[in-house]
């Protein structure tokens, strides 16, 4: 067994800026999803930009939530490791988690669908498909989708 491996599942646990690569992949591909049109054209999808406070709300989750430290943020999302990966990447760091780490990023990821006060078509494809790649119960699901609509009522300001 090597070092941040769980010895009872044999999933790896990611730490520093691996974990916080693995966040921001999973928190830019849910927040596009939250915005998305499906009308919309793969080119469309990717000159769209997020507004600042879906990116504070990533950094902040990633440092009071998975108590990543903000040098691993910043080397995380940085363009050399973010740059390259894909939805697919995204999936596969997932299905390697242990639970603890599963739930925390299913809940952050939840939490950006639920800023803009809906769930698009899109959104809860990609909450679906990430929920199963981290192997999490019906029941830890719902958990999540819970506490990820509560901290974005309490994030978003009301209109």
């Amino acid at each position: 067994m090597t070092a941040g491996e769980s010895p009872k599942s044999g999933k790896r646990r990611l730490e520093g800026a691996e974990l916080a690569t693995a966040w921001f992949v999973t928190a830019r591909a849910m927040a596009v999803a939250a915005i998305a049109d499906p009308s919309w054209s793969l080119d469309e999808v990717r000159g769209k930009a997020l507004d600042a406070s879906r990116h504070s709300g990533a950094g902040l989750y990633a440092q009071a939530v998975l108590g990543l430290a903000e040098q691993d943020c910043i080397m995380g999302k940085s363009p050399e490791r973010i740059g390259r990966m894909t939805l697919v990447d995204c999936l596969a760091t997932a299905r390697g988690m242990p639970e603890d780490q599963a739930e925390k990023i299913m809940t952050g990821a939840m939490m950006m669908a639920f800023a803009q006060r809906q769930l698009t078509p899109l959104a809860a494809r990609f909450a679906s498909m990430l929920a199963s790649a981290f192997e999490l119960t019906p029941a830890q699901f719902e958990s999540c989708c819970l506490s990820g609509r509560v901290l974005a009522d309490m994030t978003v300001r009301q209109k």
